[in-house]
């Protein structure tokens, strides 16, 4: 094993060495109940000194993604999805390999970093959430031209950096937003335009302001809604045939899932997907059997109408979803 830390880098130390080691036990390095390297032996694979090295080890253990045990060592934690086990990202039904998709992935996010807003929490970690970007104001304008944007009265829009100002143009249009929680935790949250007060569409279109002005819906209250017209999801990269990747947890392939089991969407609802320029790649990838194609590719200098090659997924793959997973998300 060997690590290479950016010294000159604006992220802490201690936070480039948790990056890293939080792709590496996505990549499979390390599975659930598996046991990482001593504390002496990982900081002197990183260079840096036991202090700066419990620091990272401390950041990964309050995510839930390590477990300290006493006199023993840290583990990669049981509450945490195994690899072989993340249905919506890792297990591939044809394809690109996992190997391939995350070079990919990592080229894309390479050239996204030179337009990219940072998080306020996750800094430039773009497998920990979908950034906003230079350009994406056009975007959302040409959404609102669009006739499936004009004619929808509930819009499904993820809850993805690069959404939030098509969600507060949304709430002003006088459409009902159905927004899930991250990682889907807590379900769906219902924005109307009725409950959010005169000037506050933009607080109310951010995470922080769903949780003030949303409406967090039961399952009998989702399914009640009668339909879903259009769903609106950010990318890591996607092809010309709508085939798309995100971050690589795979929650808005399971969002879908849900939406269509419970009858709020069908194969011919609508889903577009927003991104920068440079995410849109030439590779010809197939998707898993779990993968939600795009109808339409937004970007701040296109539309693309996507080839219609594969299917959606008729909702939710069972044999995909572990107990861990629905452990995690108890709408399952």
């Amino acid at each position: 094993m060997t690590a290479t830390i950016q010294r000159d880098s604006p992220l802490p130390v201690y936070y480039q060495i948790a990056m890293d080691l939080r792709q590496r036990i996505s990549r499979g390095e390390w599975r659930v109940g598996q046991q990482l390297p001593a504390e002496p032996e990982l900081a002197a694979i990183y260079r840096v000194s036991h202090m700066t090295l419990r620091q990272a080890l401390a950041e990964l253990v309050e995510d839930g993604l390590l477990e300290r045990r006493r006199g023993d060592g840290t583990y990669v934690s049981g509450v945490y999805l195994d690899v072989d086990y993340r249905p919506l990202s890792r297990r591939r039904a044809g394809g690109a390999g996992g190997d391939e998709k995350t070079d990919l992935r990592r080229a894309v996010w390479a050239e996204l970093r030179r337009v990219a807003v940072p998080d306020s929490r996750f800094h430039w970690s773009f497998e920990q959430f979908v950034p906003d970007f230079a350009g994406s104001e056009r975007c959302v304008a040409a959404i609102r031209e669009m006739p499936d944007y004009r004619s929808s009265r509930i819009l499904f829009i993820a809850p993805d950096n690069s959404l939030t100002t098509l969600r507060q143009h949304a709430l002003a249009d006088g459409k009902v937003v159905l927004v899930a929680t991250y990682a889907i935790a807590r379900g769906f949250a219902m924005l109307e335009p009725d409950a959010v007060p005169a000037g506050e569409h933009a607080f109310a279109a951010t995470l922080d302001g769903m949780e003030r002005y949303g409406r967090f819906l039961s399952l009998g209250e989702l399914a009640g809604l009668g339909a879903v017209d259009l769903l609106v999801t950010g990318i890591s990269l996607v092809t010309g045939q709508g085939v798309r990747w995100g971050k690589g947890h795979g929650y808005f392939d399971l969002e879908w899932g849900i939406l269509r089991h419970l009858g709020l969407v069908s194969e011919e609802t609508p889903v577009m997907a927003v991104g920068h320029d440079c995410q849109v790649v030439t590779a010809d990838l197939k998707p898993s059997a779990v993968d939600t194609i795009a109808d339409t590719i937004v970007t701040p200098t296109r539309v693309i109408r996507a080839r219609k090659v594969f299917p959606k997924p008729p909702g939710i793959l069972w044999e995909y979803v572990s107990e861990e997973l629905k452990g995690q998300i108890p709408l399952l």
